[in-house]
Formats: structure tokens, C-alpha cells, sequence
């Protein structure tokens, strides 16, 4: 894939970013002013609930959830119907479905999730069109960091369906890590980002290097949420109701609370929001067409709601751990989702990682204010700045012995990408290590292209195989590579970095992958070739260098015959020599042994 110049031919038009949520969905763009804008509804409300119902075969979207809507349908993307857990859902899925998941929205309309999303993304197209008369034609849209291939394309899928050409894939912690700024300011470390939504909690690990986030491990509870918090509201507010009116639990379980008017927003919501600023207050439900006031306190909600926290933190302490971390390692935890605004969860927060906690940035708005942001970036008027978009067009790796090459990342892997992988000395006492980077999907270095070349020096002189030395690649958004070259006992490293697709065209790239199928048979006969001669040349250096064995007439001339079969090209005859000196020459050491 070629470098393109970031900014956009037609400099008017303007790329968003959008929040596609489980709960709730938000579309932003950089305004001229610099500033994050956040689009809103006719009511002046920014988020969109991620929410669709059918009456009388209309199409709602947004609405509060009812007895027809359909929600969380983010969790169903990439599904297909044997993968398919139905539990935790409140719609039907079509039973006469093979492959494709299709949700009962109605008695006759069935719907994929990706065209449920693809609805949810032109509600939000809608919002800015009727603001500022603009079409939505291209966005960066936030996914999950757990989200893989096939959620990912469904993401694609259903942009398209909705007239959006996605520039960008972003993951949603490193959206919000972006809405901090973090990058900018060089604050290079481990954060971690505590996403607590209406119906999932997430906790992402990200290692920010030189620019580019690496997710290094991800956790939480896909039925864990905000939502959880409004149930036990309400079971409280149910309590309350039965006993001053004298029921026991067993004669109400099927009471509903529900908003004493048409204020667009559940009570209960409201109710455990007022509670986030205010340590008690008197709230009016209707429960069964009966209206209904009680006063709640902040720490009867907290008592409810402290397991469920609990939860969440045993689940980021275990994460952490998962990754060899520990509580002192992370620079910073960064909060997303409305449900993180509770104290129980700030508190609980702080007590643990301490003054760390990020909470400058609203958490319902910090992944997409991070999508918009992205999408200036990728369309800026900086001027020198090309960016490979998506993936990496081709695989880069680094030469071994015998002219093999070991990739360290393959094509089409997702940028920004980072990868470590540990190598060796090959002989005794090896003080330094060349280290010759290469692009291309050959198995031999000759048929690749030569990136750079660098030393590292000062391995200490230990036997072969027992020097530790750590290669690290990493490729940012914009195709730059960085490699970096550690020896883990001594600590010393030598850096070198370059453009990892200087030079090449879409052709070039697509020439390269064809020469790679084209020649497979082919390449792989010279890589078997090449490992046998370095197999063979390590097991004669070992019986060179034993005096006991190498006194043996009939060994000599296996070796003998090993050497003068290594001159040559015939695979099958290095193996079978090699493979007789190997045997004789453990025979010999059997015998002197005993």
C-alpha cells in the first residue's frame, strides 16, 4: 500500500469520529476553532442510545428502551449463529437462520445486527446533517480493543451500508488515551483504561512507546454495567414501596418502576445519577399506575452496589497480574463510561492506584472527543506527513543464519503495531550480532527488500544459544519503523529507525505478494535447504570439537562425506548424511559412557 498524503484533496470536507457504544452511540468532528464538537439532537442531548424499536412498521432510533426495542446489539457484531449465545439478550433471533444472525424486530421486519448498526450510524449522520447541512462521507469509528477480524469487518459493513467510507478503525481505549493528549505530551508508559458502560465493563492495558499505543491486555464482564446499578436502584426503591405498604417480596416480584412522567430518561437513572453529587434525596416513581416517593441515601445505593465494584476491581488486579505488572507500574487510569462518575467507583479507584486516576475528560464522551481527533490528524494540513492506512502492506522481518528470514510482524497486521521476539548467538563467545531488517513475504533475505542494517555490540562472550537478545519492532500510524536491538543481560541496545514503505508503490506491494505465492515451492525448498546446511554445519563443529569421537576412522568419513554433501544443493542428500553422523556419533558416545 502506497504512502498517501494525509491531507485531504478536497480540504472542505470534513472526516468525523464516531462512538459506535454498546449503550450509547456519539459523532464528533474538530470545528475551525480547534475544539472537539460534539453533535446533538433537536433536544440538545449528545448521546444517541444505541436503540432501535419498529412500530407499525416505523423505524425508531435512539429510543428509550421499550418492550419492542433492541439494544446491545455491538455484542452480537461478528457472530455468526453457532457462535451464538442467546442468553442475556431481550430480543428473538430467528431459529430458521444457518449462518446469519437476523433479530426479530417486528412480526414481519428481521434485521442482521450489522444493519441495526448501519441504522444506529445514520441517526447520528442525521444529526449532523440537519445542524450544518453537511453529508457524514468518511469517520475514524471506535471498536473495542477485543473486537477481532470479523467484528471488525462487520463494523466496515455497516459504515457502508450507512454512505461511510471508515478511514480508521481506532480501539476504544486508545481513543480515550487520544482525548487525554497522552501521545502529545511524550508520556510514555502503561495506563490503564477502566471503561464501565451501561452494559459492559472493560479494562485495557496500553503500553504508549514513542508515539504508538500497544494494547497489552484486556479484561471485564460482558453483562456488568451501569444498567446492574439501576436494577439494585430499583430493587431498593421496590423494597421501600412494599414495606410501607405491607407486601412481602414473593406478591410484588413482577413491579415495575417506570418515570412519573414522560421525562425521557428512566427515574431510576436519574434517581442514581442525583446521587452521584448528593448524599441523599426524595425521588417520585409510579410502580403499577400508583405514584410513589421515598428517599434514598448515597450509601444505601453504595451498600447495593459495592460487590458489583468490587467486581470490577478484582478484575483489573487480575489483568495486570495476568501481564507481570504490578499496581506501581501503571502510570495512569484513565475513566470511560457514565457509570465511572459514581464515587463508589472513583473511590475505589483511587484507593488503589491513588492520585493516578485521569478524570479531566467527561467519560461519556472521551472515546469519541479521541475518534475526532484522530480524524483531524489523518486529515491536518501538516505538510511532510504521509500515513499507510489500516495495515501494514508487507511483512517485516530480520536476516538469521543461512540468509533465513524470521518475520517479526506479517502483512496486513493493523497499525500502530508492536512486537518483541528473542534471539541468539550462533557461535561461541559471539561479541556482536548483526541485525539486517528486511521487508517482503520471501523466505530468503536476497528476494526481500533491505530496510537497514546495524550492530549491536558488547554481547558478552558466552557459548552459543545462551545470549539473550531482544528484537523490538514497532510501527506507528504513519509506516515509520522503529527496531530496537537488546541484549537482556548487559542491558545494552542500539536503536535505528525508518520509513517501512519508502519507496514502494501499490504495484511494488502487490508484485511482492505475487512473487510470494508465485514462488512458494520454491522459496520453501531454499529455506529447508538452508536450515539443513546450518544443522549440519553445528553437529560437525560438535564432533570436531570432541576428541574422543573424533578419533574413530569410520566417523571421519561420515563427516568427511557430511562436509562434501554441504558444498552442495541436494537436500536430500545432506539430510541422509547428516542424519548417519548424527546416529554414529551417538552410538560412539553410548560406548564411551559405559
Amino acid at each position: 500500500m502506497q504512502p498517501i498524503q494525509i491531507s485531504e484533496p478536497n480540504s472542505s470536507e470534513v472526516v468525523f469520529g464516531i462512538d459506535l457504544g454498546t449503550t450509547n452511540s456519539l459523532i464528533a468532528m474538530v470545528n475551525k476553532a480547534g475544539n472537539v464538537e460534539i453533535f446533538k439532537d433537536e433536544q440538545g442531548r449528545e448521546l444517541l442510545p444505541s436503540v432501535i424499536s419498529y412500530e407499525n412498521n416505523t423505524l425508531k432510533t435512539g429510543c428509550d428502551v421499550g418492550q419492542n426495542a433492541i439494544y446491545s446489539i455491538k455484542r452480537l457484531m461478528g457472530e455468526s449463529v453457532e457462535e451464538l449465545n442467546k442468553e442475556g439478550f431481550n430480543f428473538e433471533i430467528d431459529n430458521e437462520s444457518e449462518k446469519v444472525i437476523r433479530v426479530k424486530c417486528s412480526e414481519e421486519k428481521y434485521l442482521t445486527p450489522v444493519e441495526i448498526s448501519a441504522e444506529i450510524l445514520k441517526a447520528l449522520c442525521e444529526r449532523v446533517k440537519k445542524s450544518t447541512g453537511i453529508k457524514v462521507k468518511k469517520a475514524v469509528i471506535t471498536v473495542p480493543a477485543y473486537f477481532d477480524d470479523s467484528a471488525r469487518n462487520a463494523t466496515k459493513y455497516a459504515a457502508k451500508l450507512a454512505g461511510i467510507e471508515v478511514l480508521r478503525l481506532v480501539n476504544e481505549p486508545t481513543a480515550a488515551a487520544l482525548s487525554y493528549s497522552i501521545e502529545k505530551n511524550n508520556n510514555s508508559g502503561i495506563y490503564a483504561v477502566y471503561d464501565l458502560g451501561g452494559g459492559t465493563f472493560d479494562i485495557s492495558m496500553l503500553k504508549l512507546h514513542q508515539g504508538v499505543f500497544q494494547v497489552l491486555a484486556v479484561g471485564g464482564d460482558t453483562k456488568l454495567g451501569g444498567d446492574d446499578f439501576d436494577h439494585l436502584l430499583s430493587s431498593i426503591v421496590l423494597d421501600k414501596y412494599r414495606e410501607k405498604v405491607g407486601l412481602n417480596k414473593e406478591s410484588t416480584t413482577h413491579l415495575n418502576v417506570i418515570p412519573t412522567h414522560n421525562a425521557g430518561t428512566c427515574n431510576i437513572r436519574t434517581a442514581k445519577e442525583y446521587l452521584s453529587e448528593n448524599a441523599s434525596g426524595t425521588f417520585g416513581f409510579n410502580i403499577n399506575g400508583k405514584p410513589f416517593e421515598c428517599e434514598i441515601t448515597r450509601e444505601k445505593l453504595e451498600q447495593a452496589i459495592s460487590p458489583l465494584v468490587n467486581k470490577t476491581i478484582n478484575i483489573v488486579t487480575r489483568t495486570i497480574s495476568d501481564i507481570d505488572l504490578k499496581i506501581d507500574d501503571i502510570k495512569g487510569v484513565i475513566l470511560v463510561g457514565g457509570a465511572t462518575r459514581t464515587p463508589l467507583v472513583q473511590n475505589s479507584l483511587v484507593k488503589l492506584f491513588g492520585n493516578k486516576v485521569l478524570n479531566d475528560v467527561d467519560p461519556d464522551k472521551a472515546v469519541a472527543i479521541g475518534a475526532a481527533l484522530q480524524a483531524h490528524d489523518l486529515t491536518s494540513s501538516s505538510k511532510d506527513r504521509n500515513i499507510l492506512l489500516d495495515v501494514l502492506p508487507l511483512s517485516l522481518g530480520i536476516e538469521t543464519m543461512g540468509g533465513i528470514v524470521e518475520k517479526i510482524i506479517p502483512r496486513n497486521t493493523p497499525l500502530p503495531v508492536s512486537e518483541i521476539k528473542e534471539f541468539t548467538t550462533y557461535v561461541d563467545g559471539q561479541p556482536a550480532m548483526k541485525i539486517h531488517v528486511c521487508q517482503g513475504e520471501r523466505e530468503m533475505i536476497e528476494d526481500n527488500k533491505s530496510l537497514a542494517q546495524f550492530e549491536l555490540k558488547g554481547i558478552p562472550p558466552l557459548p552459543a544459544g545462551s545470549a539473550r537478545i531482544e528484537i523490538e519492532f514497532t510501527v506507528n500510524v504513519d509506516g515509520i519503523l522503529t527496531v530496537t536491538a537488546r541484549e537482556k543481560a548487559t542491558g545494552i541496545e542500539q536503536t535505528v529507525e525508518v520509513n517501512s514503505n519508502f519507496g514502494l508503490s501499490e504495484a511494488d506491494v502487490q508484485n511482492m505478494v505475487n512473487q510470494s505465492i508465485n514462488s512458494f515451492d520454491e522459496d520453501m525448498k531454499a529455506r529447508s535447504l538452508a536450515g539443513a546446511k546450518i544443522n549440519g554445519n553445528k553437529l560437525i563443529h560438535l564432533v570436531e570439537n570432541n576428541n574422543n569421537l573424533f578419533t574413530d576412522q569410520k566417523l571421519k568419513n561420515l563427516l568427511q562425506n557430511a562436509k562434501n554433501a554441504l558444498q552442495g544443493n541436494d537436500l536430500n542428500e545432506i539430510n541422509n548424511t547428516i542424519a548417519e553422523l548424527e546416529n554414529s556419533s551417538l552410538e560412539l558416545c553410548e560406548l564411551t559412557n559405559r
